[in-house]
């Protein structure tokens, strides 16, 4: 199971409710439930920093070459960033 690591940055936006809902949303919450669920399930939980995937040459590669949009070619690199984890720590 890969999951993302979610910054403790928020984000800033015009909007006033949008600011709030984005302040108000348990995403540390959401990232523990879901890593101690996968767990329970008996999968092994990596835990990726998505930081640079759109500004990286791979992406403009896997974009090309595989034919995917800008998000499956995001989840492609974030899982092969993961592979890479399980391969280095064999």
């Amino acid at each position: 199971m890969l999951f993302l690591r979610i910054s403790e940055e928020e984000e800033i936006y015009e909007d006033k409710s949008g600011n709030r809902k984005v302040s108000r949303f348990a995403k540390k919450q959401l990232l523990i439930h879901g890593v101690i669920k996968s767990l329970r399930l008996g999968f092994n939980v990596i835990l990726v920093n998505p930081k640079g995937i759109t500004n990286s040459e791979d992406y403009d590669n896997v974009m090309r070459e595989k034919g995917f949009d800008r998000h499956t070619a995001s989840a492609y690199i974030i899982a092969l960033r993961g592979l890479e984890v399980i391969k280095n720590n064999g």
